[in-house]
């Protein structure tokens, strides 16, 4: 991988990372920051109409992917390690309290920070993110809907956000229906959700009338999917049939997003529409699973070659500790902004990158210390 080694020791390179490490120790307690119109919105809806405000949640997918992005670079500066005890430690003193499914996003770099300090209240409150994930509402063939609102919803967004802590967390403490949970909604997803045509993943799919929902390669729902598989695997591939499916699977779909790939090295918002706005987050979270699967032999020298392209497109958009040319939240299938900014899931996932790239720079495999 002497491209990717190259290309993590240019100087300028290490100054953006320690600038977006910087920037991310101060946004994982900072989001999400609610406009003043928000914020009189919700007293409003509290004091006048008496209904129920959830608290502001800071343990959502965003501050999860910030945690992630600090995590991979923890393995290399330790100083990092102190911003996510800071992190989880505030969350285990309020009791870990979990209001919806992409709380346990958090699961993996909590899952790291346990592996790195060795101290069990980390491996105790990934038990109890576990347990929250199992006891979850589930659909008619197992699904776990991404809002409990929507029963049959199902979102590539989820598979992401809890497999490869499912299946990790599995693996290390011997318990086979937490892994099983995790491979199920893969390959369920892999079954229902996917377009025949083109390889690529629709947004997600209702799990009651089998109708496939959102559009065909949103950028986001593929690196989602693929850090799905990608993260998953290394707890799968000895695991018979199952291993062997999702490592086929794997493969296939990243072979079917590097046809879209720009000459830039990004991908789009949307893949098909290569004359559409670049997305920053959709291009780094492909680019993570790309480099796990190439790092873990599971891709060819194909994949390193996207990887670098997209690291450097990346690179490109960070300005003062941020990532440019984001595009904005999703609102449900088929809601997606074409606003572009510097969002937490352009940081988190670029961090996470350029930290996967330090891993290979100096030859570290895998997680850092196995339970």
């Amino acid at each position: 991988m002497e491209q990717l080694r190259k290309l993590w020791r240019d100087p300028e390179t290490k100054r953006k990372a320690e600038a977006l490490r910087a920037a991310a120790a101060e946004n994982i307690f900072k989001w999400p920051a609610p406009s003043r119109q928000e914020r009189w919105k919700r007293r409003i809806k509290k004091y006048i109409f008496f209904r129920n405000v959830p608290p502001i949640d800071r343990y959502s997918w965003p501050n999860a992917l910030l945690a992630e992005g600090l995590s991979e670079g923890m393995r290399e500066d330790g100083r990092s390690a102190g911003i996510l005890k800071e992190y989880f430690d505030g969350w285990l003193r309020r009791g870990l309290p979990m209001y919806c499914l992409d709380n346990g996003a958090n699961g993996m770099p909590l899952m790291d920070l346990y592996e790195y300090t060795g101290e069990k209240k980390y491996l105790d409150g990934a038990g109890k993110i576990a347990a929250f994930l199992k006891e979850h509402k589930r659909d008619g063939q197992g699904n776990l809907p991404y809002r409990v609102y929507q029963a049959n919803h199902i979102y590539a967004d989820a598979l992401g956000m809890i497999c490869p802590f499912l299946c990790r967390y599995g693996k290390r403490t011997e318990e086979e229906k937490t892994k099983e949970l995790g491979a199920g909604l893969l390959i369920r997803f892999l079954e229902n959700g996917m377009d025949a045509e083109s390889g690529l993943p629709y947004h997600g799919f209702d799990s009651q009338t089998g109708e496939k929902q959102g559009c065909i390669g949103w950028g986001r729902a593929a690196g989602w999917l693929m850090t799905g598989l990608s993260g998953s695997l290394p707890w799968l591939l000895e695991e018979g049939t199952t291993g062997g499916l999702l490592r086929k699977r794997f493969q296939e779909l990243a072979k079917a997003v590097l046809d879209y790939q720009r000459t830039d090295g990004s991908f789009a918002w949307l893949l098909p529409a290569k004359e559409g706005p670049g997305d920053t987050s959709a291009t780094a979270m492909i680019a993570c699973a790309l480099l796990e699967g190439r790092r873990d032999g599971l891709l060819d020298d194909e994949a390193e070659e996207a990887v670098c392209r997209a690291a450097s497109f990346v690179l490109s958009c960070v300005k003062d500790g941020r990532v440019g040319q984001c595009s904005g939240e999703c609102g449900g299938f088929g809601e997606y902004p074409q606003r572009y900014g510097s969002y937490p899931w352009s940081d988190g996932p670029a961090l996470r990158l350029l930290g996967l790239m330090e891993g290979v720079a100096s030859e570290r495999t895998g997680t850092v210390n196995p339970i």
